[in-house]
């Protein structure tokens, strides 16, 4: 299927992009996985669509054009913080079983094998394995179906996932400035690194969509501190991730009364967040509501009820998510993320992900400039109109 790529003008801190759409071997397409378990995959796996999947991953329908990027993580637990919270944070795994890096989308973790779902699962870790379900290689999340989707609606497009859920996380680790663990760990280790190496490798990310599943770790704080931080977290993907106008996909978590399947709906439901991300997608640009109410759910003994998909649950999830990048596949194209500094008297764009090659022009007056940054493969321009307030240094490291 063609994607539409529609021209954009950006304006962000007095300064404007100019964007040239590449040719189709530039082009990454990305896919960004966000939140807490239900978005790191906690469904017991299922014998018969873990065959179903397997199927298809070993065909020659998988060209092996799909790839996640893998990290060993786990998750750990912190004390109560300051705000009141016993805080889920991920960190480096116990054990390195592979370095990181791009591997192949697999339905599972294989990690040793170079195929991997980036599962983590608590504090297991992604390089837990075993044939149980206490482990990362036990559970499963939305990425093998929706891997299988995206080729077949996309069949000439690669696929780069870029992915952490941390389990028990509330939005404070994501989105709060007495907190955020959770998002500068994703930042620093995760994103930055495979944006970068795509970047190093002539290509062009563009964004198909990120994906936010969580909400049950804060089922208890109120609807408009829900919203904040949630908007919080937007703007924090569409500035520092170089998507001002990315498509953000919000999962809700099952209501009681909506499923006919599980009328008591989900033991971690709360109104105040559920109308919090409603009114978030009412008035935020670009942000959609996934419907997750007839998506199966686990029953699960530790919690005397449901809180978890189950994997038919979480590939149903994928089948709508590719659905909707299906119809309306405008994906954003990277904008490199910056500011314009003061460094020893000259105006300059200082990237904050990315190594380009940046060459300058001025407008005759001197009130403009305009900066080409070149990567290889494909270039952007970037325009900024001087105040005499840019600051004199760039931003730390």
């Amino acid at each position: 299927m063609k994607r539409l790529l529609a021209p954009i003008f950006i304006a962000i801190a007095c300064s404007f992009n100019a964007l040239a759409t590449p040719p189709d071997s530039v082009m990454a397409p990305v896919f960004i996985i966000l939140g807490q378990s239900n978005a790191d995959g906690s469904a017991m796996f299922d014998p018969d669509e873990d065959a179903r999947l397997r199927q298809w991953y070993t065909s020659p329908a998988n060209t092996g054009d799909m790839k996640i990027w893998y990290r060993s993580t786990k998750v750990f637990n912190q004390p109560v913080n300051a705000l009141g919270e016993a805080a889920r944070w991920v960190v480096d795994g116990d054990t390195t079983d592979m370095q990181p890096g791009w591997m192949n989308l697999w339905y599972r973790n294989e990690n040793l094998s170079g195929r991997t779902a980036m599962n983590m699962i608590h504090g297991y870790g992604t390089y837990s394995t075993g044939t149980g379900t206490d482990c990362a290689q036990g559970r499963r999340g939305i990425e093998g179906q929706f891997g299988m989707k995206f080729r077949q609606a996309f069949p000439d497009d690669d696929l780069y996932i870029i992915k952490l859920g941390v389990s028990g996380s509330f939005i404070s680790s994501w989105a709060h400035p007495d907190d955020n663990t959770n998002w500068d760990y994703f930042y620093r280790h995760i994103y930055r690194p495979a944006i970068e190496d795509l970047l190093a490798k002539g290509k062009r990310p563009y964004l198909a969509g990120i994906w936010w599943m969580q909400g049950c770790a804060d089922m208890y704080n109120t609807k408009t501190y829900y919203y904040t931080l949630l908007q919080n977290l937007i703007m924090k993907c569409r500035t520092e991730l170089g998507f001002p106008m990315g498509r953000f996909y919000i999962g809700h978590i099952v209501k009681p009364g909506e499923s006919e399947l599980y009328p008591h709906g989900s033991m971690s439901f709360s109104q105040d967040l559920r109308d919090a991300q409603d009114s978030v997608a009412a008035t935020t640009p670009h942000v959609d509501i996934i419907d997750t109410k007839d998506c199966e759910l686990q029953y699960e003994p530790y919690f005397s009820g449901y809180v978890h998909f189950s994997h038919k649950g979480v590939n149903a999830i994928a089948d709508t998510l590719v659905a909707k990048i299906t119809a309306d596949p405008r994906w954003e194209p990277f904008s490199t993320p910056g500011q314009w500094v003061n460094h020893n008297g000259q105006i300059i764009f200082s990237p904050e992900i990315g190594s380009p090659e940046i060459s300058y022009t001025s407008t005759p007056d001197g009130s403009a400039i305009e900066a080409t940054l070149s990567y290889p493969g494909w270039s952007e321009r970037i325009s900024h109109h001087i105040t005499g307030l840019e600051p004199k240094l760039p931003r730390p490291e």
